[in-house]
């Protein structure tokens, strides 16, 4: 019973971490990143599966 106990608190306690870690954030052939909104260093470059925008590290060059 203890065992139990304490893998069912280990996976909640990890739970949140392995969030971070899901190929669902990854986009642009793995180059950038979903986010709700991007960063101030990144530019959307397409959009993701849950329509959030993709995002790119970088720094766009005016035209």
């Amino acid at each position: 019973m203890k065992m139990i106990l304490f893998l069912l608190a280990l996976f909640l306690f990890l739970a949140p971490v392995r969030g971070d870690l899901d190929a669902d954030n990854i986009c642009g052939y793995g180059t950038a990143r979903c986010r709700r909104k991007c960063k101030r260093q990144e530019f959307k470059i397409g959009v993701c599966p849950n329509i959030n925008p993709c995002c790119l590290k970088g720094r766009m060059t005016p035209h």
